[in-house]
């Protein structure tokens, strides 16, 4: 099921990347607002925002910040004692142990690999330096056809291996894994899983765009979550949901970018080609069963462009909405769930 319609009348990153989502959790009732937590992390920023007590502030800040400390110092690239960055400096055939956090990661991101034929590539590193968006910093200029394909020979989710028990990672050939399009999910529902063990149900956590709502507000009413207009000169409010009990992400390729010669050059990759992705889709948002796949979804589908994603999103059953740019402005297509939280939007 679809809705089309154009949207150039209507007013709007993910981080690294995207469509940054602004949340709006005020009650109604004096004194009844929730804590709010902030600060940086993977790249981006983070806000989270806990029905709780006051007294129970100082706790939670900490170990909201001790949960995003331990999810980057396993999976980041950026971290030289990283499970990745160990992984990725391994030889092929060893097996590298990992935590389990790290195993559950990469053995998502294989599935969906899988499922979109490379769309979303765990192994994309080499790829990701060359154009200047990893740890080896920003291109000046556009890769030797020799350098992208000494590249390209290093990319193939195909020959990694997950074992869970214990957790670890092989590779049957040389591969270095980059996370970025699927760790900060995992960073959202991780901190997530620490409220909940803290007895929780009435939380939003929101890292780089990535989501993770529970519950709804104590007055009854929903947390309501605002998408970016995709559009970097001029930001705005695109749509406003309510949501309770959701996971959702918003990637877009109008905030991470360089230029070279007045062509633009989006941080999205497209690991089957190497090159930056050149459609028009703007903006995908995706709602699923975790941020973690979500955070890939929207990945997989920015890569595949407008058609090819509604088609991924309505074999799969994936809950989407595709932000397209025409020449008479913006385009949104739907399906699943965003259908029918579109529709109640305009009611």
């Amino acid at each position: 099921m679809q809705m089309t319609r154009p949207l150039h009348k209507l007013w709007l990153i993910k981080g690294c990347l995207w469509a940054l989502l602004f949340v709006s959790a005020c009650s109604s009732e004096p004194g009844d607002e929730p804590l709010r937590f902030a600060g940086g992390t993977m790249g981006t920023d983070y806000t989270v925002q806990v029905f709780a007590p006051e007294s129970e502030k100082l706790t939670l800040e900490v170990g909201i910040q001790r949960t995003l400390r331990r999810v980057v110092s396993s999976t980041s690239v950026y971290e030289p004692r990283s499970d990745i960055t160990r992984f990725n400096e391994a030889e092929p055939g060893e097996w590298v142990e990992v935590s389990e956090e790290v195993a559950k990661i990469v053995a998502a991101g294989l599935e969906v690999a899988e499922r979109t034929e490379g769309a979303f590539e765990p192994t994309i590193l080499p790829l990701v330096n060359l154009w200047g968006f990893g740890p080896r910093g920003r291109a000046e200029e556009i890769p030797e056809e020799d350098e992208l394909e000494a590249a390209m020979a290093m990319i193939g989710w195909e020959a990694i291996e997950v074992r869970m028990d214990p957790p670890a990672l092989r590779k049957s050939e040389p591969r270095e894994i980059d996370l970025g399009g699927i760790a900060k999910g995992y960073g959202a529902d991780a901190v997530a899983a620490y409220l909940k063990d803290q007895g929780y149900s009435q939380f939003l956590v929101e890292l780089g765009g990535d989501m993770s709502i529970r519950g709804g507000k104590p007055d009854g009413s929903l947390w309501r979550i605002a998408i970016e207009k995709p559009d970097e000169a001029q930001r705005g409010i695109y749509r406003i949901l309510e949501l309770e009990d959701a996971d959702l992400v918003t990637s877009g390729d109008y905030r991470n970018y360089f230029e070279v010669d007045g062509e633009r050059y989006s941080h999205t990759i497209d690991p089957r080609t190497g090159f930056p992705v050149d459609h028009r889709l703007a903006s995908v948002s995706v709602i699923a069963e975790s941020s973690l796949l979500a955070d890939a979804w929207a990945t997989a589908l920015m890569v595949l462009g407008p058609e090819q994603a509604l088609e991924t999103a309505e074999r799969e059953a994936l809950s989407v909405l595709l932000i397209e740019r025409t020449d008479d402005g913006f385009v949104e297509q739907s399906t699943g769930e965003f259908t029918r939280l579109l529709a109640e939007e305009n009611e």
